[in-house]
């Protein structure tokens, strides 16, 4: 049975996410000491990567494994990997590409997720560990652990983000793979409905990430200007 979007269990899962989302870089700030923050960090940068292990063994171990579904191509895939990274080095541009990535992409797979399966299958919880628990870790680095966007983190995040989808056309095309979108639409449905067909709605998703990336950028603009 396919996940259905709006349902309860949706309902529930989004209220999840918000919850650990605002109540861990909450709790990191006002109650952790610095020994309890930078655990917290640790265990949710694990959390990601073991997920991502046991995500491959699953389909390994099912018979499903190839390359054109696999590899560690998706968005979220990137935006786990740097998310980690950010967690476990503190480094201050894996942490703006976590939390551009991740809020303005993949939280996507939260609202609209694109889930062939429901719960309690396994793959359930692998796809929303991978998710809600992307969005809950960048909110983290970033409200948590404090390691806010600097100057200049929109154009950085804009040009990084040209590796990601040129990497991805290159392997879709070479595989006839579809790792970020990049040749057709989700079959679930998602915004990219609404902006046309391919290659449009590709450049339509770029002018869109650019805008999210600005306004995510907003609450940070004041004190890096007071700062300069």
């Amino acid at each position: 049975m396919r996940f259905e979007h709006w349902d309860p269990l949706h309902f529930v899962i989004i209220a999840l996410t918000a919850f650990f989302g605002f109540g861990l870089p909450y709790f990191a700030r006002k109650f952790a000491s610095p020994k309890i923050k930078n655990a917290i960090g640790y265990t949710l940068g694990t959390i990601l990567l073991l997920n991502y292990l046991v995500y491959v063994i699953y389909r390994i171990d099912s018979g499903y494994w190839q390359a054109r579904y696999d590899l560690p191509m998706e968005f979220c895939n990137w935006s786990a990997i740097v998310t980690s990274l950010a967690l476990f080095t503190r480094n201050r541009t894996l942490a703006e590409l976590s939390y551009f990535w991740v809020i303005a992409g993949s939280m996507q797979g939260v609202i609209t997720p694109d889930l062939s399966v429901t719960f309690p299958h396994i793959y359930f919880f692998i796809f929303f560990i991978a998710h809600s628990g992307l969005v809950i870790s960048a909110l983290y680095v970033v409200f948590g652990l404090e390691l806010t966007p600097r100057k200049g983190a929109v154009l950085r995040t804009v040009l990084y983000s040209q590796i990601y989808l040129i990497a991805a056309l290159i392997i879709d095309f070479a595989l006839d793979a579809n790792y970020g979108y990049m040749r057709e639409k989700s079959a679930a449905g998602s915004l990219m409905d609404y902006l046309g067909p391919w290659p449009i709605y590709i450049l339509w998703m770029q002018l869109l990430g650019m805008i999210l990336f600005t306004i995510l950028y907003l609450p940070f603009w004041k004190k890096n200007a007071r700062a300069e």
